[in-house]
């Protein structure tokens, strides 16, 4: 992850945590196909455990609220 614009400025921490929650995407559709999966069978064929796979949902949830947190709290600084 990049922590520095191309000329050297430091990447904003609402801008790090919107990379963030893109990258954790992987996770999150890993986490979908395995509780689908986990339907239909076994367990020792999944990706990840379904338990995990709750706990990487949940977290997603908590990335997608601080993300729109942080936005709100930018913009009542007019900083967006």
């Amino acid at each position: 992850m990049m922590l520095t614009s191309h000329v050297g400025v430091p990447t904003s921490p609402m801008r790090l945590l919107e990379m963030l929650t893109d990258r954790f995407g992987v996770f999150e559709a890993l986490a979908y196909s395995t509780i689908k999966l986990n339907r239909c069978t076994n367990a020792d064929e999944l990706s990840m455990d379904p338990q995990v796979a709750e706990a990487v949902l949940e977290f997603a949830d908590d990335l997608r609220t601080a993300l729109a947190t942080s936005d709100a709290w930018a913009e009542t600084k007019g900083l967006m």
